[in-house]
């Protein structure tokens, strides 16, 4: 099947009931340099995956038995599509379109992850999945080190972003996608990039429905934080003896650079390093206020969480009522002393009523304070502010297994039901069935912009009922005035002086 974009000619292949249109250069850039339209002679090939953006090299990270270091270039702005085939194999017409942004920390992961198979399941509309640069690469920020034609530096991959939603909204249609029902879902990182998408005007022609897991826009950090994160980038590189200049990072390998970002995220605090900056180019100085003046996106939109989001630190850290402060001020910055005062503040009221705190219930306390501010606040925030400017939001808690991070859409779409790890003690056929449920309503918010349906309790948007969806075996609607979390924590996460 070739199909004619305004960029040139693409062929791609028939797999099962999907048609697969993959690597699909959407743009170009320079290192470091905003990305440009690409368009191509003859007729493109898309039957693998493009590149990767360079990051750190994962055990057996490999496709098809390549090494995995090859799948990986700073030439990596692709696109994949899927296209559900007609009756006699033939391209749909006017089909929804549901667009996917990897999590990954903006550090990790690529288009490739995330099975179409799985997301579309028995449903029709497209499912496309994009390439953004990452680490270093994507968000280092590097107006102060080398001046304003560096400015927009920290948001190359809000950018490469950017431009791959134009290049979608400009071509799907013939795919047989409709580019006036196009939804936006990501998460961790990938719902953070969304939430920091949603301040600029054109995303709101570009995308009329959004679905957000575990992220909003907590991620976005001002230009001082990120210009300390670019001089400890700096000065890792010049303790290693690798760079003399800050000008020699424009043509340094890129493998080196990987080396020297690993040891700048060498910390419990890696996850809140990198990501979008409020640079007065890309994103408003203003941000916040802008958004609760509702200069912001606005449409149908899922938001959520899960209940227990950083449980995983118990497991990577045995003596975490100890190690807690330490991790608190790396993931935080200066935001760390705010998590104290709260542990302080619990630590004090279990004792006002004469009680010893073990370390268990320490730990406890703090994996509670660590989910809800990297994530559950932020949530809950953004589907209140959502909808008092004029938004459908379906709200959610996921509190089923170890309700642990993005385990909800993990569920619905990449299997994680057979995993015996999240879901202790539960039989494999009954967490089946929940995935189901769960997916379901997902892929008809893909399909038809609501995930409403008979097969689970009723869940309203907040505009219409004040309530959220419990994810767990049997799935329950609760009101929103029970939900709890902490709340006293500013919109961005990540700050330093």
């Amino acid at each position: 099947m070739t199909v004619k974009t305004n960029h040139g000619e693409v062929e791609g292949f028939l797999d099962g009931r999907l048609w697969k249109f993959l690597g699909i250069p959407y743009g170009k850039a320079e290192r470091f340099g905003a990305p440009r339209a690409y368009d191509w002679k003859g007729v493109w090939k898309a039957d693998h995956f493009g590149k990767k953006s360079v990051q750190k090299q994962k055990p057996g990270d490999t496709n098809e038995g390549e090494p995995g270091r090859d799948e990986m270039g700073e030439d990596c702005l692709n696109l994949n599509i899927h296209v559900p085939a007609g009756e006699n194999g033939e391209l749909p017409r006017r089909l929804p379109v549901a667009v996917y942004i990897h999590g990954g920390a903006f550090q990790d992961g690529s288009n490739r992850e995330r099975q179409a198979e799985r997301v579309i399941g028995n449903h029709s509309f497209l499912y496309v999945s994009i390439n953004y640069r990452l680490g270093v690469l994507g968000y280092l920020y590097l107006g102060e080190a080398l001046g304003e034609n560096y400015r927009h530096t920290g948001n190359n991959g809000t950018l490469d972003q950017l431009l791959a939603l134009e290049w979608i909204y400009e071509n799907i249609e013939f795919f047989g996608g409709d580019r006036s029902r196009i939804t936006l879902f990501g998460e961790s990182a990938g719902a953070k990039a969304i939430g920091a998408l949603m301040l600029r005007p054109e995303l709101k022609k570009w995308c009329g429905a959004a679905m957000l897991a575990s992220g909003g826009y907590q991620c976005i950090r001002d230009a001082h934080t990120a210009s300390v994160v670019a001089k400890a980038f700096y000065q890792e590189a010049r303790k290693r003896g690798v760079l003399r200049k800050k000008e020699e990072i424009l043509t340094m390998d890129a493998d080196l650079l990987m080396e020297i970002q690993g040891h700048l995220v060498d910390n419990p605090g890696n996850t809140c390093m990198f990501g979008p900056v409020a640079d007065g180019i890309v994103l408003p100085f203003d941000w916040q206020e802008r958004i609760r003046r509702g200069e912001y996106w606005s449409g149908n939109a899922i938001v959520g969480s899960c209940l227990h989001e950083m449980v995983f630190l118990r497991m990577l850290h045995p003596d975490l009522a100890k190690k807690a402060p330490e991790i608190a001020s790396c993931l935080f910055g200066e935001n760390g002393k705010a998590a104290l005062e709260t542990f302080g503040k619990y630590e004090e009221d279990v004792r006002s009523r004469g009680k010893e705190l073990s370390c268990g219930e320490a730990a406890d306390e703090w994996v509670e304070i660590f989910s809800d501010f990297m994530y559950r606040t932020y949530s809950r925030r953004l589907a209140e502010l959502l909808t008092d400017t004029g938004s459908r939001v379906w709200y959610y808690s996921f509190e089923y297994g170890t309700a642990s991070h993005v385990l909800d859409q993990s569920m619905a779409f990449d299997g994680a039901a057979g995993a015996d790890a999240f879901f202790p003690g539960i039989p494999k056929e009954r967490r089946e069935r929940t995935a189901e449920l769960i997916h379901e309503s997902y892929a008809r918010f893909l399909e038809t912009g609501s995930p409403e349906w008979d097969g689970i309790a009723e869940w309203k948007p907040l505009c219409e009922k004040k309530s959220r969806m419990i994810w767990k075996e049997t799935p329950e609607a609760a009101d929103l005035d029970g939900e709890t979390v902490l709340e006293g924590f500013p919109d961005s996460v990540y700050r330093l002086l």
